[in-house]
């Protein structure tokens, strides 16, 4: 692995330790709210909070394991990490919600008192705005380390800011209107946003654990294979990408003319595997596999002689991401 590679891997690292340490506080922070009101919307935010120092404490250790290189047990590196921790948090991001909601119908039914708003507001308004900034510092580290396990903790933590805000709202709308049934009411609302949250993290992390097929990149991959074609290159089919982590595994077929010596076609491999590794160096790493050209492929070739060549060049293929990602030869 680069020594930009381990760098880049020590940033998302400790971005994961000041998620995990800033959590700790604002736990803290909207624990004491809540018992200072005794509010269910406020409960809810602290809930949600614990959720927060699980997962940031889940993302640092996940980061960092993603981060080691490939090894024996792991040839392709471990970058899944990532991926297994973001689904774990949108299980318990569901979780806390359910609860949530379960303790919002019981103050329903049994009904609500309230005491030291005023106290609680301003606690949870500023657990709320370190909220706000941890999570856009989150999201900021996720983009430029492509960490899904970042990602989603910035998720959650922005999500836990709209929830504080909603808390906050309920009580003082309950200060100046005296009807406390709003708190709950508040509460029970706010798990339904809690839970469409934990779903989109959830889902995100199923196209990665399930390799769903990241078509951005793949058009992003034709278009710099055709900016840099060369006329050997008959033809390339099966582009496939696997998303592990923070980076991409690419495979495709490069069919390279009959007559080429197998220096003449490895060559050629490197070539075009060269150019793919200088444009998405750090997103993907890469294999060419070699097939030797079929008489089907002349039409198509653009190589200017050959012996072996059956039909007359009709135009060149194009390397659009539709044809480079089809199955066959053809």
């Amino acid at each position: 692995m680069s020594s930009v590679a381990i760098r880049r891997g020590d940033a998302a690292v400790r971005a994961g330790v000041v998620s995990l340490v800033a959590s700790v506080a604002i736990l803290g922070m909207k624990a004491a709210a809540y018992l200072s009101t005794g509010s269910v919307a406020l409960l809810a935010d602290a809930a949600e909070s614990v959720v927060n120092v699980i997962a940031a404490a889940l993302v640092t250790y996940t980061v960092a394991v993603s981060r080691r290189p490939p090894d024996a047990d792991h040839p392709y590196g471990h970058g899944k990490a990532e991926t297994l921790s973001a689904m774990i948090e949108g299980a318990m991001i569901f979780a806390a919600a359910l609860l949530i909601a379960i303790e919002a119908v019981r103050r329903i039914v049994s009904g609500a008192v309230l005491e030291h708003i005023g106290t609680g507001v301003a606690i949870s308004a500023t657990a709320g705005v370190a909220n706000l900034a941890l999570g856009l510092f989150l999201l900021g580290v996720a983009r430029r380390e492509h960490s899904q396990a970042l990602r989603a903790d910035g998720i959650h933590v922005l999500t836990d800011t709209v929830t504080t805000a909603a808390g906050i709202a309920a009580l003082v709308v309950v200060q100046f209107t005296g009807y406390t049934l709003l708190d709950p009411i508040v509460a029970l609302l706010v798990s339904g946003n809690i839970l469409w949250a934990g779903g989109a993290v959830v889902r995100r992390s199923l196209t990665g654990l399930l390799d769903e097929a990241d078509f951005s990149l793949l058009v992003r991959l034709a278009q710099r294979i055709e900016s840099v074609r060369r006329p050997e290159w008959c033809d390339i089919h099966q582009l496939r990408s696997r998303a592990s982590g923070h980076r991409h595994h690419v495979d495709l077929h490069l069919v390279v003319p009959r007559y080429f010596t197998m220096e003449d076609a490895h060559r050629s491999g490197d070539l075009l595997e060269a150019e793919l590794r200088r444009a998405f160096e750090s997103e993907a790493e890469f294999i060419v596999h070699l097939d030797p050209c079929q008489p089907a492929h002349c039409s198509g070739c653009a190589v200017r002689e050959c012996e072996l060549r059956t039909a007359a060049l009709e135009k060149p293929v194009e390397f659009s991401a539709d044809h480079l990602t089809r199955a066959g030869q053809i």
